[in-house]
């Protein structure tokens, strides 16, 4: 009976550097916090500007 070889299964990819999920979510997070804080922030600035637009002495 000939020998098989050992069959081993083919690497799986790890995206994101080997990451846990929670710590992956963690960041998603964040992201999706900062980006909702600074859109807001740069809609009141826009606010402002429109404010004092509004009621600049021409």
């Amino acid at each position: 009976m000939p020998e098989t070889p050992d069959r081993q299964s083919p690497p799986t990819p790890s995206f994101g550097g080997g990451m846990s999920e929670q710590r992956k979510e963690r960041g998603a997070s964040w992201r999706v916090f900062l980006y909702i804080a600074g859109s807001h922030l740069l809609l009141a600035f826009m606010a402002l500007l429109f404010y004092l637009g509004s009621h600049a002495g021409k």
